[in-house]
């Protein structure tokens, strides 16, 4: 028993189950879309911070030196400061054939960097040191941590171990960090980080104005990664990825919502026939929407944290070294902000096919004459049409054109998925072709080895060593180009044994300088490998939702005309014949919505490259891969979705369904 008009909102929700589940899994795919874009920055963001802190192997966003007493006083009762440092180099003292450097840093600044340390711990007091692995031996024999070990008329106790950089061993010039707790006032450099509640560009413009700018060192890397928002470039392309998201969430659910009120054209006019006023009618659709959304929503939310967790586990197993790869963060603000967007979509989305329903007159609706547009007689004169074969593609053709509004809705669906795909599919391109990612995946040989010529028979000296270098038993290749060998390793793991090896058997005969860049280069591989699989997992689960979406909206367009199909099928058409004619709208839905989604992914591409084009140098192209892959992907998912449609139409019988009201 129905007491109140309101019941029939949910009295429909339960008798149409399956309609019911399709229109839950559209706002589904809304709020996931919405939710897992904003928890995929957010975490993207947080490794992008820590693969750059361990690239630079420190984490200050800003160093100055040349300070005195007002300055220091400035920064450390400025609140948009949230810590500081200080830090200085000593002399280079001479240790065998190489030399170390002494860094000295108070316990702030050894904070910040606890990035370069790849073993052990930082110093803690004025006793003990941290240095760079491959000047062990030159410092000590057999020199591991814990042990103690005399420096320029001084004893250290060794704590931990740091990674070893390229240049420090060209220059044959290692790192020697140790702890000092009083500082000279302008002795050495003061680092800070900025609180990240701050607006750093004011912040930046105030250390501009306290100091001249070559005291000034800025991590301006690091601070692009931390506040994107402080660079209008970067600000304009985040401005536009989120505003095609809430776009084609507003799209998806309303297709959804039209499709639904359009098919109870009649259930409305009878309603308006009895009695129900437009409010009433309004209040009907809109109460739907917000049952809908309600259920919906969390569902959501559930499944981008679960997409969001796959792909921490993904790096979980391919990263070697995953101590500072946390992708996985649940920000329940983005969360809030996924469901208020959604619902609010959901309530607009609703509100026009409400208010259209209201507005329909009852004795159209009652008899089924508002979705069909009555053609004038033609006559045509295109006899492929008038085959037997070309029956059903011309039967295709002309649903297409009677029922505009289901049309539109339908090819809508697949003009959103594709413009996604495209658009997001080159935003990841301009990312990759970045600078910054070129540098990432210029690939370096395992160890460099660089000649200095001592005698005038330089070509001689240089293929005697050349030829001693693959003799090694750990050396897989060799590349020599004038004073300098690039050196690949077959063990890695092995490299300091093999640097040993080759000190001994060639250092000793011929004066050379040997770089060992196994842990760079892995921490640049690591933090290629991160770009890389946040790349294409948002572009997979961007096409994932874009595909569901796709059938999503065909499937409920064919389940709503099972009455229309039923009729055909009673006046004599066959069920292949039936079956070609529905593949042949899928087809027409399939290549209209691809091409249109292809010509605006195109233009927003553009613009997006416009946007970013302030950051990043590169040059746009149009994307000829990702525009190929939508065309195709279309048609094939446009094809599969009509299949289980068509399976279930088959099995149904025609009277009961044409006597259906």
């Amino acid at each position: 028993m129905i007491s109140s008009y309101k019941q029939l909102s949910s009295k429909y929700l339960k008798g149409n189950m399956k309609r019911t589940i399709l229109t839950l899994i559209g706002i589904i795919l809304s709020v996931a879309l919405i939710s897992t874009v904003g928890l995929y920055m957010k975490g993207s963001q947080l490794s992008q911070i820590e693969s750059i802190k361990k690239l630079n192997g420190s984490s200050f966003h800003l160093g100055i030196s040349n300070y005195d007493e007002a300055l220091v006083n400035k920064i450390k009762y400025n609140p948009q400061i949230a810590s500081f440092g200080l830090m200085s180099q000593g002399g280079i003292v001479p240790v065998g054939e190489v030399s170390v450097q002494k860094n000295f840093a108070d316990h702030r600044a050894l904070e910040f960097l606890t990035y370069s340390l790849v073993d052990g711990r930082l110093p803690a007091n004025e006793h003990e040191a941290a240095v760079d692995s491959w000047t062990l031996p030159s410092l000590k024999k057999d020199l591991q941590i814990g042990d103690s070990f005399a420096l320029d008329g001084q004893t250290y106790q060794l704590v931990g171990l740091l990674d070893n950089r390229a240049f420090t061993q060209e220059n044959k010039v290692g790192r020697f960090l140790t702890y000092k707790h009083d500082f000279a006032m302008g002795e050495g450099r003061i680092l800070a980080e900025i609180n990240e509640n701050a607006d750093f560009n004011e912040v930046l413009e105030e250390m501009k104005s306290l100091t001249e700018d070559e005291n000034l060192v800025i991590n301006e890397r690091l601070i692009k990664v931390l506040k994107p928002e402080s660079n209008q470039s970067i600000l304009a392309v985040l401005v536009i990825a989120v505003s095609i998201v809430v776009i084609a969430t507003v799209v998806v659910i309303y297709n959804a919502f039209q499709i639904s009120v359009v098919e109870r054209m009649k259930q409305f006019g009878l309603l308006r026939s009895i009695g129900a006023t437009r409010k009433q009618i309004r209040q009907i659709v809109m109460r739907e929407a917000a049952v809908l959304a309600v259920i919906a929503i969390p569902i959501g939310l559930v499944c981008s944290i679960l997409a969001v967790a796959a792909l921490q586990s993904i790096f979980s197993l391919i990263l070697e070294d995953r101590s500072y790869v946390s992708f996985f963060h649940i920000d329940w603000w983005i969360l809030f902000i996924s469901s208020i967007i959604t619902l609010t979509a959901v309530l607009a989305s609703s509100y026009y096919p409400a208010f259209f329903a209201g507005r329909i007159s009852p004795l159209l609706a009652i008899s089924s004459r508002l979705s069909i547009k009555k053609e004038a007689f033609k006559k045509h004169k295109n006899n492929v049409l008038k085959k037997p074969l070309s029956f059903p593609l011309s039967l295709a053709l002309k649903n297409v054109k009677r029922n505009k509004n289901r049309y539109t809705i339908t090819i809508l669906s697949i003009i959103i998925s594709s413009v996604l795909f495209i658009t997001f599919s080159s935003m990841m391109d301009i990312a990759l072709a970045h600078q910054y990612v070129k540098d990432l995946s210029s690939r370096k040989s395992d160890l460099s080895i660089t000649l200095q010529p001592v005698n005038d028979d330089f070509s001689a000296e240089r293929q005697q060593i050349l030829e001693l270098l693959k003799s090694v038993e750990n050396v897989s290749e060799v590349k020599g180009q004038d004073r300098s060998f690039e050196i690949d390793l077959k063990d890695k793991t092995q490299s300091l044994t093999t640097v040993a090896h080759i000190k001994e058997s060639i250092g000793k005969k011929h004066d050379i300088t040997i770089g060992n860049r196994i842990e760079e280069n892995k921490v640049k591989k690591d933090s290629e490998l991160v770009i890389k699989v946040l790349v294409y997992s948002f572009i997979t689960v961007i096409s994932f939702i874009g595909s569901l979406n796709i059938l999503n909206t065909i499937t409920i367009s064919i389940i709503i005309r099972r009455k229309e199909l039923a009729a055909l099928k009673s006046i004599g058409m066959s069920q292949r014949n039936l079956k070609k004619m529905i593949i042949y709208e899928a087809l027409i839905y399939g290549v209209s919505g691809s091409l249109q989604g292809i010509f605006f992914g195109c233009i927003l591409s553009y613009i997006i490259y416009l946007a970013a084009s302030g950051v990043l140098r590169v040059e746009w192209t149009i994307p000829y891969q990702a525009c190929l892959i939508t065309f195709v992907s279309a048609l094939i998912i446009s094809c599969l979705s009509v299949l289980n449609p068509l399976r279930k139409i088959q099995k149904d019988n025609i009277i009961d369904v044409i006597r259906e009201q």
